[in-house]
């Protein structure tokens, strides 16, 4: 019963079938620099999609897994959707597999099964690259010294004149160049015609000579500066001549600048195509990097009391590496204790295969003896190899661990597997999962709740308690639930004391998230066209997300559409497409949805949309409302106002005015007053038009009375408020 509830650690190889919860392990395989997308092809588990909860967590503190990727979501559904999970390459050229550590957790109301395992990646050649790496490369030729340019000759990028290029330095995500740094003409020498290559090659034998007492190894060198963060266009990226500056002899003969490209539609600046690269630096005159070695300061033996969750320290092991910093040492244990396992101390309830050094430092790795009580000392050997940046591994480093026999009679934990459990769920604290020994009076250990419970709660026997007893917790009465929160880390401190002696442990509670909770609205911004016209939907003007899962799936239900317009889904923009009342955000993203006015005299306009998961049923969101704006076109004709006569009497030696009731118009899109007249033919005789001075229009406001005056000017124009 107690080895069902250890983490078992299988190593699956290539399409392999097995009887527990994994039912097919068949990898995955990613071009350099490019991702891929997990299918059910890959990876498949024995559990059905109609019966039991199931999640599937990436294990983060294995730095021997993940070295040139990652898979994301940190999380997800066993029975996951295609382009759900993806493991990304980084570009890195010195490996050709990964591995990622996956932990799967089986849930049912009252047991949580777990397995963990290993899904490999072969890495291969790209077959569609948009960088291609050119015959001459960057060679620096002695220390301290300056590489050739980036150009077209180094590197170069394939893209269509219709698609925008950017390249992104990722220096600080790769830990590259780790023994120099990328540098740049600096414009305010640059103006002033101060950048010259002799004046360089005098300034590098300058550096060379004082042996870089530059602080915390800056750009050295008159007229040049560091670049650390850059993202630029394509032609950009290689007009600026950016040059590889060695810094930190002896080092490698081999140094990377690790680069991101990204294409995108101009368009709809949709994601084409991203690909990682690492530009290789040659230095000259260095030699190939060395293997660490075992620190000569550590002990290599680990004293551990029985029972004791014991830290590791660099005293009891430690190592050296010339190339590599010690924080990015990573230590794999190659042949773990016989009884017992090394852990971190995030998560003590489970084993680790390997650790960084840091963590190392920081004492957050530990032993935990096995819960199996001896009378004498007990010695194990554990192996460890040591995996520099460049993934040079050590020789074998032997650590010694003795466990000393108990000389207590405190209460002590000799075992702690935690909780692992779904949320919302609970469970019950049992003896396979915490044990605690006592030498004189078990029967007297009793057990507080002095901490903790920071989303959940505890009863002991159906009933609100905070208090139990060895024999509560081996009938397994005492339970945890958790108050269905969104929440991953919980915990209980006990203060376990038998009368005489007291002691506080820790007891740690993992909760794994439920897709309980709805799609939210984080970009909503009203939409402005044109009359008319269409407008493509792009994600900083709509745009949502869910905790629990892909946001690519998210779906949004127009359940109000709009009256003025539709919307609609096609794949060009020169194309009509068809209309829509639902669309995933997957194709709002690849620069498919629209919004078209239908042309009509509305100008404010709105739909109503609901937003679902990829839950079975899904989470629903509440209404939400995007409002849309359109910009008048002047398309339509002024109409004349029924009842207007077009017909005015009068005397020939008379002047009359025109008013409304001879001349009105209305117009939809103008205001009344504002329409305009325009004389385009003067006043004519329609029966003989070669009689001639058949009255004119004039402004009467510019008469001093009203009587007929020849010197009064003809009006070419007039607008309907000037008419009474």
């Amino acid at each position: 019963m107690l080895l069902s509830l250890l983490t078992l650690i299988i190593f699956y190889i290539p399409h392999t079938e097995a009887d527990g919860l994994v039912h097919l392990n068949g990898g995955i395989i990613v071009g350099r620099g490019q991702h891929t997308y997990v299918t059910d092809n890959d990876l498949q588990f024995n559990i059905p999609k109609t019966k039991d909860s199931c999640k599937v967590e990436v294990v983060l503190n294995e730095p021997i897994t993940q070295r040139v990727g990652k898979l994301t979501p940190q999380v997800f559904d066993c029975h996951f959707l295609p382009h759900e999970v993806k493991y990304t390459h980084n570009g890195c050229p010195l490996l050709k597999e990964d591995n990622v550590m996956l932990r799967i957790y089986g849930f049912t109301e009252t047991q949580t099964f777990m397995e963990t395992f290993l899904l490999n990646i072969q890495i291969t050649e790209p077959k569609s690259s948009i960088i291609k790496f050119g015959l001459v490369g960057l060679q620096v030729q002695e220390f301290y010294g300056i590489s050739n340019p980036i150009d077209k000759n180094v590197v170069s990028f394939k893209y269509d004149a219709n698609i925008t290029c950017t390249v992104k330095l990722l220096s600080t995500e790769a830990f590259v160049p780790a023994h120099g740094q990328l540098i740049a003409d600096d414009p305010r020498y640059h103006d002033q015609g101060q950048v010259r290559d002799d004046v360089l090659k005098q300034n590098v034998r300058k550096v060379r000579q004082a042996k870089i007492t530059c602080p915390n190894n800056k750009a050295c060198l008159t007229g040049v500066k560091e670049v650390r963060f850059l993202k630029v266009n394509c032609e950009e990226f290689l007009a600026m001549e950016l040059k590889y500056q060695h810094l930190s002899p002896p080092s490698p003969d081999t140094d990377y600048i690790p680069i991101r490209v990204e294409v995108r539609d101009k368009r709809t600046r949709y994601l084409l195509q991203v690909e990682n690269a690492w530009i290789q630096v040659n230095i000259k005159g260095a030699v190939p990097n060395q293997q660490p070695k075992a620190a000569f300061m550590s002990m290599y033996i680990l004293e551990v009391d029985q029972f004791i969750l014991t830290p590791l320290s660099v005293a009891a092991i430690d190592a050296n590496d010339d190339e590599t910093p010690k924080d990015r040492l990573v230590f794999n244990i190659t042949n773990p204790p016989i009884e017992g396992y090394l852990t971190h101390l995030d998560d003590h309830t489970k084993s680790i295969t390997s650790f960084s050094w840091q963590d190392l430092y920081e004492m957050k790795i530990a032993y935990q003896p096995p819960n199996v009580s001896h009378t004498e000392r007990r010695n194990y050997e554990v192996d460890f190899k040591v995996i520099d940046t460049f993934f040079e591994v050590s020789a074998t480093i032997m650590v010694h661990f003795s466990i000393r026999t108990a000389e207590t009679n405190a209460p002590r934990v000799s075992w702690n597997m935690g909780l692992d459990l779904l949320e919302g769920q609970s469970r019950p604290i049992t003896w396979e999962n915490f044990q605690i020994v006592d030498n004189d009076n078990i029967n007297d250990v009793r057990l507080i709740a002095v901490e903790g419970l920071q989303h959940g709660r505890l009863t002991v026997r159906g009933g609100k308690g905070f208090m139990c007893t060895i024999e509560d917790i081996k009938e397994g009465v005492v339970h945890y639930h958790h108050d269905d929160s969104d929440t991953t880390k919980d915990y209980i401190v006990f203060r376990i004391f038998d009368g005489k002696h007291t002691t506080r442990h820790k007891f740690p509670i993992n909760i794994l998230p439920k897709d309980d909770s709805p799609p939210f609205l984080i970009n909503n911004l009203a939409f402005e066209l044109a009359e008319g016209a269409s407008i493509l939907i792009e994600n900083h003007m709509l745009l949502s997300s869910d905790l629990d899962s892909s946001d690519d799936y998210i779906l949004y239900r127009i359940i109000v559409p709009p009256k003025a317009g539709e919307i609609v889904k096609k794949t060009s923009s020169d194309r009509l497409g068809h209309p829509v009342t639902s669309f995933l955000q997957r194709d709002l993203f690849r620069g498919l949805i629209y919004y078209r006015h239908s042309g009509s005299e509305i100008f404010e306009d709105l739909f109503e949309f609901i937003l679902w998961d990829s839950h079975e049923p899904p989470n629903l969101s509440d209404p939400q409302i995007t409002m849309v704006r359109i910009m008048p076109v002047k398309d339509q004709l002024p109409k004349e106002v029924d009842g207007a006569t077009r017909y005015l009497v009068t005397k020939e030696t008379e002047i009359n005015h025109i008013t409304k009731d001879h001349l009105h118009f209305t117009d939809t899109e103008s205001p009344e007053n504002e329409l305009m007249y325009i004389i385009s033919k003067p006043c004519f005789f329609p029966t003989n038009q070669r009689m001639y001075d058949a009255g004119k229009i004039i402004f009467t406001d510019s008469t001093k009375n009203m009587k007929k005056d020849p010197s009064i000017p003809m009006m070419r124009s007039f607008t309907q408020a000037r008419m009474p």
